[in-house]
């Protein structure tokens, strides 16, 4: 009987005990849903679903009918259910989440973990009771910021790569640096990259143009090592890397590598044009502070370079820049403090690795010798694509193994050569990326007229040459209309989809290519359909050649089809074939003369020849302003304007 006393005691002690926790419990969880709901209604009565940090957060931006949409696609970036258009629902939601339970999807990690910038931000608005937090562990986040240890941020512009359509305009990316302070370039290799990009699926050059103008790939932000970058841009490509180091507070660079990480958990639409690699990269350094305006006044299509040049419409935000030349180019650089004899014995070197070198030569040529050899074959082991890639990884790999262990016999110091920044090719510098032409001339079929021309992108190869590689022409939908004035009559001259050339002249250990590519629409003037108007696309190759510096003189062979509008509808084919060439001549940086032919042979037609000769002479007087003259001759008709261009 008294062990029944004791034992129903003991019963209704731990009932006792339970009911009393269970009460704290519950009074512990009223508390903090009272404590979150003042909080909530905190947020709501400073109305920071307004601020400008939290619109920047969310990736918000204003629809045409004026609602708020975020640009984050994946869901996983998002606490409400309608977090994607709804500002105030999504920061309460967060805000909720925050001191909720862990998500029931065990693939999520707490809100906490997730959005540490988000976390961070709206703790210094409200001023959280950390005593309310759950206890969380963010492993992973920690792991993130143990790896990158971020001191600093670098926004690094690759340049223009004409070989590959998705790199045509240029590429950027962030470098988040471990060291604020200037280091050396062995070092900086250890850094991680940031890169955002799309998540192709088809190889198809159609489709991926087409679905890359719709927004029909995921763009997705990536953590890459630098040195990989590097290896990828600078040696495969042979690309310039131009480094603009920010001047930015640790506090600053915290928030925005926070926001990084915030961004892995969703995609965005990838827009060629416009929502690409720079745009979001901007849009990313925006988090740091408020003060920062670099998004605003960017123009469609978004131009890499135009993201670069928004740096500098913030004083002070860049701090220092440092170019870090390509393989190539430092070849070039090697070979340029070569004699003739020496590099003679290098071209003797990369035809047998074991050749004897000219007795005449000094020790210390021998050395400039196999070094400047090893850098040739560095960059054809990894540019030479006429050979299968066994064959490339065989000869080249036997070539500087035997070249290392030559260079290896001499205990003399490599004599690493200056690699001085080129100044006039700073993306920064160069014109607007748009052009506005306004012309007045005389045709000679016509009489007189007034012409408008138009182009969203980018260059060509009568442009200042200031911020872009030499030889490089690329432009997007340029167009031209001519208003006749004693005939009046409104009249499409020209439209191109794409018009891409590269003049690539011939050097001793440099075979490349020159090539063109021109797709669109233009108006005909010969016998066979005289003033018609007619779809083309045509492609060339060649060769080019810098006897002078001044002086590119360049020789291609063309193909080209035609479709011309001769009664209403596109009705007929007409092939072209023939050579096309000319000369370009830059008189410092003021001015370019450029002139251009092209004679085709057309099988089976009617005339079964034509041609287009045409020359340029364009003065830049500013930055952004120029003249010019340009004459064109055709079979039928003879022109002569005189433009006034305006790049913006």
């Amino acid at each position: 009987m008294r062990v029944l006393k004791r034992y129903f005691a003991l019963a209704a002690a731990l009932i006792a005990l339970g009911s009393s926790r269970s009460a704290q419990a519950q009074a512990r969880t009223r508390a903090r849903t009272a404590y979150v709901d003042r909080i909530v209604q905190l947020a709501r009565d400073q109305h920071l679903s307004r601020e400008e940090q939290w619109i920047r957060l969310m990736h918000y931006r204003k629809t045409l009918f004026g609602n708020w949409e975020s640009e984050a696609d994946g869901e996983p970036f998002f606490n409400a259910v309608d977090g994607k258009s709804n500002p105030e629902a999504e920061l309460e939601a967060t805000v909720r989440g925050f001191f909720g339970p862990a998500p029931r999807d065990l693939k999520l990690e707490h809100p906490i973990c997730r959005f540490p910038a988000r976390f961070a931000w709206l703790d210094e608005q409200l001023h959280f009771d950390w005593s309310q937090l759950p206890q969380v562990d963010c492993k992973r986040y920690r792991e993130f910021l143990n790896l990158l240890r971020p001191q600093g941020i670098t926004l690094v512009f690759s340049s223009y790569y004409l070989n590959n359509p998705a790199s045509a305009f240029g590429h950027t990316f962030l470098r988040i640096d471990q060291s604020s302070k200037a280091e050396d370039e062995s070092r900086e290799l250890l850094d991680y990259g940031v890169d955002y990009s799309a998540t192709v699926d088809t190889g198809n050059a159609i489709l991926y143009a087409a679905k890359g103008m719709l927004g029909l790939f995921p763009g997705t932000f990536h953590r890459v090592p630098f040195y990989y970058k590097v290896r990828e841009y600078s040696d495969f490509e042979s690309r310039d890397l131009w480094e603009y180091d920010l001047e930015l507070s640790k506090k600053e660079v915290d928030r925005v590598v926070a926001h990084i990480w915030e961004l892995g958990s969703t995609y965005f639409a990838y827009y060629y044009l416009t929502e690409n690699c720079s745009y979001h990269m901007l849009a990313a350094l925006e988090v740091a502070n408020p003060k920062l305006h670099l998004l605003k006044g960017l123009r469609t299509p978004v131009i890499p370079a135009d993201t670069v040049k928004a740096l500098f419409q913030n004083p002070g935000l860049v701090r220092r820049i440092k170019y870090r030349p390509s393989n190539r180019t430092q070849f070039r650089q090697r070979m340029s403090s070569l004699t003739p004899g020496e590099a003679d014995a290098v071209a003797l070197l990369m035809s047998d690795a074991h050749a004897r070198l000219p007795a005449n030569l000094s020790t210390a040529q021998q050395v400039r010798v196999l070094d400047a050899a090893m850098d040739l074959t560095d960059v054809q082991l990894v540019r030479d694509t006429v050979k299968s890639r066994a064959e490339i990884d065989q000869a080249g790999a036997e070539r500087q193994q035997t070249l290392l262990e030559r260079r290896a016999a001499y205990d003399i110091q490599t004599d690493e050569p200056h690699y001085p920044p080129p100044e006039k090719q700073m993306p920064h510098l160069g014109h607007g990326s748009q052009r506005l032409g306004l012309a007045s001339g005389y045709d000679h079929q016509r009489g007189y007229f007034h012409s408008l021309g138009f182009r969203l992108a980018l260059h060509d190869l009568s442009d200042a040459g200031a911020g872009f590689p030499d030889g490089s022409e690329i432009e997007f939908l340029p167009f031209r209309l001519r208003y006749y004035v004693e005939s009046p009559k409104l009249s499409l001259e020209e439209l191109s989809l794409i018009r891409v050339k590269s003049l690539t002249p011939l050097a001793r250990f440099n075979r490349a290519w020159s090539w063109l590519v021109d797709a669109g629409s233009r108006r005909i003037h010969d016998a066979g359909c005289d003033k018609c108007y007619a779809a083309f696309g045509r492609v060339g190759g060649g060769f080019s050649l810098q006897p002078l510096p001044f002086l590119t003189v360049f020789a291609l062979g063309t193909s080209e089809l035609e479709a011309p509008n001769s009664s209403g509808y596109f009705d007929v084919f007409r092939l072209a074939v023939g050579p096309y060439g000319g000369m370009r001549m830059r008189f410092g940086d003021i001015s370019t003369l450029l002139v251009t032919g092209q004679w085709s042979y057309l099988p089976g037609q009617h005339p079964m020849q034509t041609y287009d000769i045409s020359g340029q002479l364009r003065v830049s007087y500013w930055k952004n302003f120029a003249l010019g003259a340009e004459g064109r001759v055709f079979p039928r008709t003879q022109s002569l304007e005189l433009t006034s261009y305006m790049y913006f």
